[in-house]
């Protein structure tokens, strides 16, 4: 399936070149860039190179422009959250202005016309789709229905935030988005999905709201049985909160209740177990003479980080998952 996301964000994924009507033809295309006023250098060539990997509802890439250029920018389909690794860029729209700095992530104001001032630009970007991921907060109960996210600020909340933020994205460019085996598997895309998400809105201030408990509101049990069967059931496919939640017949804010009260833990910690659960079985029935690998069966279930996927089966089996296999 493609988005509209993922024909204005990933088409022509890697584009290296030194025309410059190529280049300003793609930022038109892909970024809704209007009233571009270029200035080159006429001693050194123009270059602008971009490459984008990724999928429907996430892509990271890298974005260099040579030369100066001032440009309006219309609403983007996708948040971006950029961060700087060389040159200038000036960035004023939706009631902000910033001027970024130097491994320091910043957030567009993607649902604004933004103007847009850089020079010699090497940036980074993260690029999430914004109907997915308002869908995704609304099922979380992090949104109200039909609320789309906005943000009150473009620059972290905190350096621990910017420590997390480029944690998780440097994980997902180094052990995921070039990982063949990774992404083909549709529960690590999804879950890599989620997290890029949730750091989004930890990291940045928006209009998300915590979830918060709800005095009188104590679900039955059966409703978490109802949950646990579906996730038993349906933990090889790529479902989240919002599925779970309609299994069990409650709202996704109540069924994020109901698993703090009656088992103190999270559904999509409970879904998680459920997928150690499984990769262990497939561990100790694997063979690796007939080619079964940690890295496949973790894959299989949803793990991309092998070293996350290891310390959680260690904690959780008392030893490593490879000496599962390999006994």
């Amino acid at each position: 399936m493609r988005t509209d996301f993922a024909v204005q964000a990933a088409s022509d994924g890697s584009v290296d070149t030194h025309d410059l009507e190529r280049a300003h033809d793609l930022l038109r295309r892909v970024y809704g860039a209007t009233s571009m006023l270029a200035e080159a250098d006429p001693s050194r060539p123009f270059r602008f190179r971009r490459t984008v990997l990724g999928e429907d509802r996430f892509a990271l890439g890298r974005f260099l422009y040579s030369g100066s250029l001032e440009l309006t920018s219309s609403p983007l389909p996708f948040f971006v959250v950029g961060q700087l690794h060389g040159g200038r860029l000036d960035l004023e729209g939706g009631g902000y202005r910033h001027r970024a700095e130097v491994r320091t992530p910043f957030v567009f104001p993607a649902y604004a016309t933004h103007r847009v001032r850089l020079a010699d630009l090497d940036l980074g970007q993260v690029m999430l789709d914004r109907t997915a991921t308002d869908a995704e907060l609304q099922s979380l109960g992090a949104l109200p229905a039909r609320t789309p996210l906005r943000f009150r600020e473009l620059t972290p909340v905190s350096t621990a935030a910017v420590r997390h933020w480029q944690s998780l994205s440097s994980h997902v460019y180094r052990d995921v988005i070039g990982n063949d085996e990774a992404m083909a598997s549709a529960l690590v895309r999804g879950s890599v999905f989620r997290m890029l998400v949730t750091a989004l809105v930890e990291t940045f201030p928006s209009n998300v709201a915590p979830v918060a408990d709800e005095p009188g509101r104590v679900p039955l049990p059966q409703t978490v049985r109802r949950a646990l069967s579906y996730i038993e059931e349906h933990a090889a496919e790529d479902v989240g909160v919002a599925e779970i939640a309609d299994a069990a017949r409650l709202t996704p804010r109540g069924l994020q209740l109901a698993f703090r009260r009656h088992l103190d833990t999270t559904p999509l910690a409970a879904l998680r177990a459920e997928r150690l659960r499984r990769a262990h079985d497939d561990l100790r029935t694997g063979s690796p003479a007939q080619g079964d690998t940690v890295v496949a069966i973790a894959a299989r279930w949803g793990f991309a980080h092998q070293g996350r996927f290891a310390a959680a089966y260690q904690e959780a089996y008392g030893r490593s998952p490879r000496t599962t296999l390999e006994s």
